[in-house]
């Protein structure tokens, strides 16, 4: 059975973890998998966004432990340095959006692929945590300085340094989830929200996702030298000609990407 099944439905891509068995924790070959979904999405003009969801009753328990902390102890990385790596540590950045659905347990590594997704919904029955604190290490995945960012530096390392579990809505509150749904309805919540975004000009969603980038990496100055060059750019691109004779014509534009 694979671990990780990917299906294109138009414009989106749609991953799915599937080792429910297991608590869908991630083992470097299911890494790995990801890796080279992502960075094969990268480059393919057909993908314009990625959806992420879990098979089974939890999102994910965090990593399969007896295989990949040695792996990680001994310094080895499922992703190659080129590769794109959805958890945004290493190798180029990734440039198209990528919105999750959580349900049941969400703890570690799965943690940390929500707080590098762009957006995240969350069914009502979600509980996330970062355990490491327990077992020696830390969210060192990127996690504990996006929550930082997220939820700001008190609750943050309240739970990051606890290891204490919180639910939906406490995550709604902590800007890591940007919707709660029932259980039935949060996956397609989700995916009707990557439809929507993979509608949208590309040219604009791309610059939207690098200004955010920027602001992330070097702070609001830096980001905001993008703006002027931007919007000459996009003014002048094939997609916003489109978009004012869609307008015009009264009816939904059709976007290329130029």
């Amino acid at each position: 059975m694979p671990s990780v099944i990917c299906e294109r439905l138009g414009y989106l891509a749609h991953i799915r973890l599937n080792r429910p068995d297991a608590g869908n924790r991630f083992s470097m070959e299911m890494f790995r998998e990801l890796g080279e979904l992502f960075t094969s999405f990268e480059s393919d003009p057909q993908i314009r966004c990625t959806l992420v969801t879990a098979n089974g009753a939890d999102f994910s328990l965090g990593v399969d432990v007896p295989e990949v902390l040695p792996c990680w102890a001994a310094g080895k990385s499922p992703f190659a340095d080129n590769q794109i790596n959805p958890f945004g540590t290493t190798g180029p950045k990734r440039r198209k959006p990528l919105v999750v659905v959580v349900q049941g347990q969400c703890f570690n590594a799965g943690l940390e692929l929500v707080l590098a997704a762009d957006i995240a919904i969350a069914a009502e029955n979600a509980r996330f945590a970062f355990h490491e604190i327990k077992f020696g290490t830390y969210p060192f995945g990127g996690g504990l300085l996006r929550l930082i960012r997220a939820a700001g530096r008190s609750a943050a390392m309240r739970h990051s340094l606890t290891g204490d579990e919180f639910d939906a809505i406490e995550a709604l509150r902590m800007n890591i989830a940007a919707q709660v749904c029932t259980a039935t309805e949060a996956e397609a919540v989700g995916r009707k929200l990557a439809e929507a975004i993979s509608s949208k000009a590309p040219l604009a969603v791309q610059a939207a996702m690098d200004q955010a980038q920027s602001w992330a990496d070097h702070g609001e100055a830096v980001a905001l030298t993008h703006s002027v060059p931007d919007i000459i750019r996009l003014l002048n691109s094939r997609d916003a000609q489109e978009a004012m004779r869609a307008m015009a014509e009264g009816r939904p534009p059709q976007f290329s990407g130029h």
